[in-house]
């Protein structure tokens, strides 16, 4: 039996996933998960020294792997390879980024997915997958977007299969799920206070970057990409602001001069302002355990300072028409569907207000030029 490094290159492919093969021949073998990954080009010392790292722990796992095989402290039930098993297909044409997370997916749903051939994986088979799916979602064992957008996923790796010869063409639609509303959650004043007294252990531009959103409502994505090169100052009135584009959108907005002390001090131009984790779980897990150190309740998320933002800013002006622009929204329409509370109506109300107010003022202070026909300078 032969015990080798078996490389996976990654979506992106910058990086390769590892793992055991044990083989007895081209027809048998079974392959395992070492939990360890490496760059596929490392351009930097770093880079360098983590690879050799990786190598010196792969040649380890080999070694204890071959003195527990020989010392019979493990045997290694081999299975024969064949394109005619579907789990050995679905990982070899897949074409997605997430495989792994689709696999796992459907395997709760079936069993005995594994085992599958890839004729049972036709369209009567998908369509009791797809029923038993949203069955799971009516009982609220599933979550309605994610199964939909999970079954899309494996979808396009049939398709590509059946390209390949290997299955049936997935005649099926989607996911059919009634959407649940959720509730819009704030950051009130006394938490974002208890937030700014409580320090961040790790990834302190999270902090940053989630106070600025309170601010100015700039989404978690485009905070990524935010440069020093997008903070502007007006030149004659004491404030800032930002343009940022990001496809065909553009994102504009004012903030004060308060506001641009948390950024902290300028840097160059093509600097991005924020230093924060390129994982989404990392930044989650983070966010999650300086909530729980300031004494939040709740469950709330980075996402829900936008919320709040949008919340302050109505409260305050009423103008339905900013804020859905500064959210980069298509249309009033998408705000209103958001933020139920919000209406053009209010703004427009309020503005007559203001109107009538002006008028008043003006009346009650504006000198007469004339008096009894004749001009006040007349004599």
């Amino acid at each position: 039996m032969k015990i080798q490094v078996w490389r996976r290159k990654s979506y992106d492919k910058k990086k390769n996933n590892l793992y055991l093969r044990y083989r007895i021949n081209q027809n048998k073998a079974k392959v395992e998960s070492m939990n360890l990954w490496e760059w596929s080009e490392p351009k930097s010392e770093i880079e360098t020294s983590h690879n050799k790292s990786v190598q010196i722990a792969c040649e380890e796992i080999i070694r204890r792997t071959k003195d527990d095989i020989d010392n019979k402290r493990k045997t290694i039930p081999l299975e024969t390879e064949n394109d005619n098993n579907f789990k050995n297909c679905f990982f070899k044409y897949s074409n997605i980024k997430n495989t792994e997370a689709i696999y796992r997916f459907i395997k709760k749903l079936d069993e005995n997915f594994d085992k599958r051939t890839n004729k049972e994986i036709n369209n009567t088979y998908l369509k009791k997958l797809k029923s038993n799916i949203e069955e799971n979602i009516e009982e609220n064992d599933l979550n309605g977007s994610t199964a939909a957008k999970y079954w899309n996923n494996f979808k396009t790796v049939l398709i590509n299969l059946n390209k390949n010869k290997k299955c049936e063409y997935p005649k099926i639609g989607g996911i059919i799920y009634t959407s649940k509303k959720k509730k819009n959650k704030i950051f009130k004043k006394k938490e974002i206070e208890a937030l700014i007294n409580t320090e961040i252990k790790m990834w302190k531009g999270l902090k940053k970057a989630f106070l600025f959103c309170c601010e100015t409502g700039l989404k978690l994505n485009i905070l990524k990409k935010l440069k020093w090169e997008n903070i502007h100052k007006n030149d004659n009135k004491n404030f800032y602001y930002y343009i940022i584009n990001d496809g065909n959108k553009k994102y504009i907005n004012t903030f004060s001069s308060m506001t641009r002390e948390i950024l902290g001090k300028r840097k160059k131009s093509n600097t991005l302002i924020f230093k924060l984790p390129e994982k989404q779980s990392n930044m989650s897990k983070v966010f999650s355990e300086w909530i729980k150190r300031s004494k939040i309740k709740g469950n709330k998320k980075f996402n829900d300072a936008v919320n709040t933002y949008a919340y302050n800013k109505y409260k305050k002006s009423k103008n339905i028409y900013k804020i859905s622009a500064t959210l980069g929204h298509s249309s009033i329409d998408v705000t209103k569907k958001k933020y139920e509370y919000m209406n053009e109506l209010d703004f427009l109300e309020d503005e007559i207000i203001e109107n009538k107010i002006t008028i008043k003022k003006n009346k009650n202070i504006k000198k007469t030029l004339f008096k009894k026909g004749n001009l006040l300078t007349y004599k």
